[in-house]
């Protein structure tokens, strides 16, 4: 719903700020969720809203890009966030 919401408010700064905090609140110390919203391409998303938000502060899209990129354990799925990411981030410049 919130990947959704993001994709549909993508023009304004205030969906995008509290859709990320929202993402940043839900994967904080949850890998399960930080997979669940990988699958969901939030990954692309942020890269879109970097892309596209030369103006204005999106805060909650910094914390979500640290919030998914912050292992909490050492399970594997935290690696295959931060290896999808780098990824798509390096193939997006």
């Amino acid at each position: 719903m919130v990947v959704d919401i993001l994709k549909d408010g993508s023009e304004s700064l205030d969906i995008l700020n509290s859709g990320f905090a929202v993402v940043a609140a839900a994967a904080t110390s949850n890998e399960v969720v930080k997979e669940l919203f990988m699958e969901l391409k939030i990954d692309e998303l942020i890269l879109e809203a970097l892309n596209r938000q030369s103006k204005g502060n999106i805060r909650g899209l910094y914390d979500s890009i640290r919030v998914l990129l912050t292992p909490d354990d050492n399970r594997v799925v935290a690696s295959q966030v931060s290896k999808c990411f780098d990824t798509n981030l390096r193939t997006s410049l």
